[in-house]
């Protein structure tokens, strides 16, 4: 099967755009013929690593133009470029909602088969959840959730063809070294929705208890970071987006992973820690607690401070339960969500949606 994935910043770097990568590379094994499609952008971007499947579009209206493709749900691409770009695709897989309208046109004028994975975020701005995203929904070919939650959520607004595939870890090996007895770890962007300032809050309530306690927080700073410093404290250790290698022992080295984000469509960060057998703390909404299940490998917080800190607390007043909730998480991810196994489930969603393109 010929496949073209577009996502318009097919980065190494972000959940989204490591979702791309993982599945391009998990398809090929497979044997499938996959093309990469993304934005030219007009800077340097972390992750953008090179690949000989990969092509990067020019946009509309030059730097300025690529620069708010980037940033904002516009799309400044031309439906010539994209056709050209997919042509002979039996199918086009459009990853996040950023180019899909003018990906289904240009689908559609070629041919090919057009599945959308929207990663929908109900109550979040641009969330997908427009009359037209759902209008758009219901035409796909095939609509890929990544949770029976989201699934169910198409259903409701009468999208007839949703699949569950879930993600995979997006983590390299790990090294063999011994986990800290406290120290707490948040990987992902550091915005308000994440609880990435829930948590910054709640260090002060956990060293009150614990002032062994260690937090460790990597990722890409928010646009209004140099507003908010990080706190004044050798046991708060700030990174910005490090290597994988880097990240992998954090990884290794944590005790608890904590990001009880607000707005999420899976939370691949979970699984990662995960594959370090670390109970996790994830944010208490609908498809967070399908994803985590409570008390079996890993506990839910409301995004806020007081909250976490109890949560934290909790987890590392009992050690031996905390580490039997990381196995279980372990064991979960090796059972349900590997790469191999999402990228099975996503071959079903293709082959189902070339069927009915050929209709």
């Amino acid at each position: 099967m010929k496949v073209v994935i577009a996502k318009k910043l097919v980065s190494t770097v972000g959940g989204s755009e490591s979702f791309a990568r993982a599945l391009d590379r998990e398809l090929r094994a497979l044997g499938h013929e996959v093309s990469l499609v993304g934005l030219a952008t007009p800077w340097e971007r972390k992750g953008m690593a090179p690949a000989p499947n990969l092509t990067l579009l020019d946009v509309q209206y030059g730097r300025l133009g690529a620069a708010l493709d980037a940033l904002f749900p516009t799309d400044f691409v031309r439906i010539s470029d994209l056709r050209k770009a997919i042509r002979g695709a039996d199918v086009v897989h459009s990853l996040a909602r950023e180019w899909a309208s003018p990906l289904a046109r240009a689908a559609r004028a070629e041919g090919a088969a057009f599945v959308e994975t929207p990663l929908v975020h109900p109550g979040q701005p641009f969330a997908g959840t427009s009359p037209g995203d759902v209008a758009r929904y219901r035409s796909d070919d095939a609509v890929i959730a990544l949770t029976d939650w989201e699934a169910t959520w198409y259903r409701e607004r009468r999208v007839l063809r949703p699949f569950v595939t879930g993600v995979g870890p997006n983590i390299v090996d790990l090294p063999q070294v011994e986990h800290d007895p406290a120290t707490i770890l948040f990987v992902g962007r550091k915005e308000r929705y994440k609880g990435y300032l829930s948590l910054r809050a709640a260090s002060r309530l956990v060293w009150r208890e614990r002032p062994d306690a260690v937090f460790v927080a990597i990722g890409q700073p928010a646009w209004y970071a140099r507003f908010l410093p990080p706190p004044k404290d050798p046991r708060w250790i700030e990174k910005d987006v490090v290597s994988e290698a880097e990240k992998a022992e954090a990884y290794a080295r944590a005790t608890i992973f904590a990001m009880p984000s607000e707005h999420e469509t899976f939370g691949h960060v979970y699984l990662e820690a995960w594959c370090a057998s670390l109970p996790v703390i994830a944010g208490n909404i609908p498809p967070l607690r399908e994803v985590v299940r409570e008390g079996v490998d890993g506990v839910h917080a409301a995004n806020d401070p007081f909250a976490l800190a109890k949560a934290i607390l909790g987890l590392l007043a009992e050690p031996e339960r905390a580490k039997w909730m990381g196995i279980q998480g372990h064991d979960k991810v090796m059972r349900e969500f590997t790469w191999p196994i999402v990228a099975r489930r996503t071959e079903l969603a293709y082959e189902s949606a070339v069927a009915r393109a050929k209709r």
